[in-house]
């Protein structure tokens, strides 16, 4: 039987499309095959994130670094690492420039809707950096009308796009956190939402006058990300994620490249969190009296009492004198303005016990042709 010329066509074309999708090629980039004729694995990384990738002369090294390079190991070839600024990242892997990510990328479900992530392999979170003067700035809806920076394409920008607790707010991008960290050092915003691990890694290297809060906005992890269709590739990924697990090396990989920074830098946390607890600690006040010219006899001052009235009174030991000076304390006085009164000069004025990160406050109370006070 014959076939008539135009069935003939549509079953060789049907045939073909048949073939192709049973084991003829791979429709977009392969992975097996890229590093099969490259003889090397190509892992694409941001080298800006302190400790975990950075610059080292014309390489990278950091902690993902590391992680890389056990990948590479067990998929049994070179690493080559590509350099490329994270608004990029991602299309150099979909483009097959690239075989892996690896560059503190965080999980998210819009990123796995186009590519594959491997078990996460560091627990990470956007925090908030702020100017250690900014005692106002403590969470979230501080933030509140402030200009804040964050890095373009991060977890942490669109967090601070779609989040609704604080109203206001003046959103710069920057290409890096640690451009957005100089900008807050240089006054020019008032915070940085970004990763708590780079964020307060850099500020330890290099921004003395900046801190972290230490509190989460976010929860979040860190994964190697690859292609959807590299299917084999993330097996043998994340073969290597969890031996570096159950071995103790990512632990050990943290203390390597974090040294003792979490632990200092925590400490520092805690100590200016008692230190801000303190400025609105009540205080002891003394007053010293210093003669500084007259004829004032300075023994008629013994027994008299200062007086500061406020929203409470509070009334001072007796004066005791010895030569041209003196002094008295009252106790446990809140910061605030207070009126200040002393029969003996009928002295009727203000001072202010300031907030600040001590428990005793002093006065200098100088007698001559006047009287003058200032803290000391």
């Amino acid at each position: 039987m014959r076939i008539p010329r135009c069935v003939l066509a549509i079953w060789l074309l049907s045939s073909a499309a048949f073939v192709a999708g049973c084991g003829g090629a791979k429709e977009g980039p392969d992975a097996a095959a890229a590093m099969k004729k490259n003889k090397m694995v190509r892992i694409a990384t941001d080298a800006v994130n302190l400790p975990f990738e950075f610059g080292a002369g014309t390489g990278v090294q950091g902690f993902d670094v590391d992680v890389g390079t056990e990948v590479g190991k067990d998929l049994g070839f070179e690493v080559k690492w590509v350099k490329i600024p994270f608004e990029r990242i991602f299309d150099i892997l979909k483009n097959g420039e690239a075989e892996l990510i690896i560059s503190a990328i965080s999980i998210t479900p819009e990123r796995k809707k186009e590519f594959a992530f491997s078990e996460p392999y560091f627990n990470s979170g956007n925090t908030i950096a702020k100017r250690r003067d900014k005692g106002d700035i403590r969470d979230l809806a501080s933030l509140a009308r402030k200009k804040v920076g964050v890095q373009s394409g991060t977890t942490g920008a669109t967090f601070m796009e779609t989040q609704k607790v604080a109203t206001g707010i003046t959103l710069t991008k920057y290409p890096t956190l640690d451009d957005a960290l100089g900008a807050l050092n240089r006054t020019e915003i008032d915070a940085v939402v970004g990763d708590e691990p780079i964020l307060t890694y850099s500020i330890y290297k290099s921004f003395n006058n900046l801190v972290t809060l230490g509190t989460h906005l976010t929860e979040e992890q860190y994964g190697v990300v690859v292609r959807k269709s590299d299917v084999d590739l993330l097996a043998s990924v994340n073969k290597t994620v969890e031996r570096l697990k159950k071995s103790g090396e990512i632990e050990a990989l943290r203390k390597k490249w974090f040294q003792n920074v979490i632990e200092d830098v925590g400490k520092q946390r805690e100590q200016m969190q008692r230190d801000e607890a303190l400025k609105d600690a009540p205080k002891d006040v003394v007053f010293n009296f210093i003669k500084t010219g007259g004829s004032f006899n300075m023994d008629r001052l013994d027994g008299f009492q200062i007086v500061l009235a406020g929203a409470q009174s509070y009334q001072s030991t007796p004066i005791l004198t010895s030569g041209n000076r003196g002094s008295c304390r009252l106790s446990a006085v809140p910061p605030g303005e207070y009126r200040l009164s002393m029969s003996i000069f009928r002295l009727n004025t203000t001072v202010n016990v300031p907030k600040i990160s001590a428990r005793q406050i002093t006065f200098d109370m100088s007698i001559g042709a006047g009287i003058t006070i200032t803290q000391k």
